[in-house]
């Protein structure tokens, strides 16, 4: 179901709880109890992007004639990245997050990812990626909390 999807980058989700009763999410409720699932995501915090929404459409109706429901053929991802975990990087401090990369961008363990300044543009921190990677998700608001997610690197499998 993933690959007729049509999305090409597949988290495998391995840290999920193998216990019904522990699950958090929908698709590992779904997937503890026998029932195939997934979660699919395209967009970012904000307004809607018009092509993400028709991506998604997209996946659902292929997914559909994957399942053989109705007269479309689904076909899969050519290419899929695999992504074997995800990486987080926390804010140490408050302050005003200044990305330097964007979504989908492949980082090398150690690249500047972006500044951290304080409320008047005074450098704080430099965030630098601990892995190799490729930015999933990227803070889009400057505003940060210590504690708040400043970005996730999807860790290719190999």
């Amino acid at each position: 179901m993933v690959l007729a999807f049509g999305l090409d980058h597949i988290i495998i989700s391995a840290d999920r709880p193998k216990d019904p009763t522990a699950a958090r999410f929908l698709e590992n409720a779904a997937s503890t109890r026998g029932k195939p699932s997934f979660t699919a995501e395209a967009g970012r915090s904000g307004p809607v992007d018009i092509a993400d929404a028709a991506r998604l459409s997209a996946g659902v109706k292929n997914v559909m004639a994957h399942l053989k429901m109705g007269g479309a053929i689904a076909a899969p991802v050519r290419n899929p990245v695999w992504v074997e975990k995800i990486v987080s990087l926390a804010a140490d401090r408050d302050g005003m997050f200044h990305p330097l990369v964007d979504r989908d961008a492949h980082v090398a363990k150690g690249a500047k990812i972006g500044v951290v300044t304080d409320y008047v543009n005074r450098p704080l921190q430099e965030i630098t990626a601990t892995d190799e990677g490729i930015v999933m998700f990227i803070r889009a608001v400057p505003s940060l909390k210590k504690g708040d997610t400043i970005v996730n690197i999807g860790v290719v499998k190999r």
